[in-house]
């Protein structure tokens, strides 16, 4: 039979055709067995948390893969055309750097984290997107390991049920086409609408070939995310993390007597909240949340049930009501609909302690271990042995205590400390910092924050388009005047911010207009007043205008001292203190 085929290995995908060769590229292993035109007639392989793989089915689907070929060479139709894509393109210049080979090869699995993310760059991405190659499950089926044509187990209720499909029955055809394999089945599944959709199939039972349609509800993509786990615990496919289905979540399903054993009574269903992205994380929610139910629905059998009920409410335009349980306390949080469709979706960030956290024996409580070097503990000093008494007022005696503590703080957010150290009672306060927190290119200090009474100069630095203006922050005229708001600690500005000389505009029956092109240096002169608790945060808003039209310009950055960059801040800007001075 091998004599049948021109096996090819492939080795390294940095030059494939990702427009010829598509597949699932959270893979172990893919076959293809394809004609030279690039029409592909079976897939065999993939991955899910039970490989589908084994010698004899391969075999098998070597022998019957020699009927697809015969009949396709009765009936040719290759497939139009495309420009080449390769994967050595998509990865390294589309993503322009931002992902790296590894010992010279680029992985199968930074296909799809490049296409998801240049997706979301795009503004084109949506959470339905997360459900990808969805199982035979989705329509009710559970198919036969080794004859992978040949239905085992169908689901009550489901729509494989609804059409009649009995366990026995063998998969001839889905959609118009042949089918021999599970990927055969994902590939279809893959490539159809998750709306109303109807698809044919063809089967045979006991000799006699019968046809119908499965009908599939809106949503029907929508399963069990714990389906998916596998894919975001491989290394290369941690972008996962980012890209949740609706409502921003990902949780653990708690049986009735965890429920009970939290005190939540009169309650079926309960999901543990294990991730969330940011647009969750802005609504209120937190890791270790319980969510009870969503938008007054409680009785979910499932977490499938669950996910479908949001995702139908995210595609009526809805707003969603979360209802859940936190630290004894049940509450509502409001997922609203800019959260639910973000443009950009990204990991909730998370706050950074600053040490690490131990657990005393015989049930004494928590002390403090390792402290991270001129980390924000280190600079408000916590040392190494201190024995923690209180976190912002509470007690926590155990990790996970604290852990829920922190599931609540947001980076910016002050948290308070009482430890004993050899005898004494100390108290220490910092702002939390973002683990997750990336170099601004917009602002930078004069040197590093080293004592009290030291004078330093902040330069923030808007670069331009040609064509493009801001307006003064001084000199009143037309226009709304950029600005610089900053807040933080242990400092305070001297003087006006400078700007460079702004140009003059005029026009007949209108205030003038006091304009600055190109690239635009604001520098603020700053004195540091506690070098151990310097924070300098920097709103900066600018309108950037043409002849045309303007658009805002808006960011808040950071700084530590400890060297001359700043972070994006991404935490609660408000509610940090204001620092006085002469700012205008």
């Amino acid at each position: 039979m091998a004599e049948d085929y021109v096996c090819v290995r492939v080795v390294n995908i940095n030059d494939l055709d990702l427009n010829l060769f598509p597949f699932d590229y959270d893979l172990t292993m893919a076959i293809l067995l394809a004609h030279p035109d690039g029409t592909v007639f079976h897939r065999y392989g993939g991955r899910t948390h039970r490989s589908p793989m084994n010698m004899d089915t391969l075999v098998d689907l070597m022998k019957q893969g020699l009927a697809s070929h015969r009949a396709y060479l009765a009936n040719p139709s290759p497939p139009r055309p495309k420009p080449p894509l390769r994967v050595r393109e998509l990865i390294l210049d589309r993503m322009k750097g931002r992902m790296k080979p590894m010992f010279g090869c680029l992985h199968c699995h930074y296909v799809r984290e490049a296409r998801q993310n240049l997706s979301l760059e795009a503004g084109t991405w949506t959470p339905n997107q997360f459900w990808i190659w969805p199982l035979p499950s989705r329509i009710g089926l559970k198919m036969n390991q080794k004859r992978q044509y040949e239905v085992k187990q169908v689901a009550s209720g489901s729509a494989a049920d609804v059409a009649g499909i009995e366990p026995g029955d063998r998969l001839q055809r889905l959609a118009g086409r042949r089918i021999l394999t599970k990927q055969d089945i994902q590939w279809v599944l893959n490539q159809s609408e998750d709306e109303a959709i109807s698809l044919p199939f063809e089967l045979l039972r006991e000799a006699r070939t019968i046809t119908g349609e499965l009908r599939l509800a809106p949503a029907w993509k929508t399963g069990d995310p714990e389906d998916y786990r596998w894919r975001v615990r491989n290394v290369f496919t941690q972008h996962m993390l980012k890209f949740l289905p609706t409502p921003g979540i990902i949780g653990e399903r708690l049986s009735g007597s965890e429920l009970l054993g939290l005190g939540l009574t009169n309650r079926s269903f309960g999901l543990r909240v294990q991730r969330i992205n940011y647009g969750s994380h802005l609504a209120g929610l937190r890791a270790g949340d319980v969510v009870l139910g969503a938008d007054g629905r409680t009785d979910f059998a499932e977490p499938t049930d669950f996910y479908r009920h949001c995702e139908l409410l995210r595609r009526a335009g809805r707003d969603i009501r979360i209802e859940l349980a936190r630290q004894g306390s049940i509450m509502n949080v409001m997922l609203s609909r800019s959260a639910l469709n973000p443009s950009r979706i990204e990991s909730a960030p998370k706050v950074v302690l600053g040490f690490i956290a131990q657990e005393m024996a015989g049930d004494r409580g928590l002390r403090v271990g390792h402290v991270t070097d001129r980390g924000v503990a280190d600079k408000a000093g916590v040392r190494h042995g201190d024995r923690i008494v209180t976190v912002d007022g509470r007690r926590p005696r155990t990790f996970e205590a604290l852990q829920n503590l922190l599931n609540n703080k947001s980076p910016g957010d002050l948290l308070t400390l009482k430890v004993t150290r050899e005898g004494e009672v100390l108290q220490f306060g910092y702002i939390l910092p973002d683990e997750q927190a990336r170099l601004s290119e917009l602002a930078r200090l004069s040197g590093k924050v080293a004592e009290r009474g030291q004078v330093l100069e902040c330069v923030v630095t808007l670069k331009l388009p040609p064509g493009k203006h801001v307006y003064s922050m001084h000199r009143k005229g037309f226009g709304v005047p950029t600005q610089l708001e900053f807040r933080g600690s242990g400092y305070r500005v001297i003087g006006p911010t400078r700007e460079p000389p702004p140009e003059k505009l005029e026009t007949p029956g209108l205030e003038p207009q006091y304009v600055i092109h190109g690239t635009v240096k604001l520098q603020q002169t700053i004195e540091v007043t506690d070098p151990d608790r310097f924070l300098m945060l920097i709103h900066a808003y600018a309108q950037v205008c043409d002849d045309k039209a303007c658009h805002e310009f808006r960011a808040v950055i950071g700084a530590d001292g400890s060297d001359e960059t700043f972070f994006e801040f991404r935490g609660n800007f408000e509610k940090q203190p204001l620092i006085r001075g002469e700012i205008r």
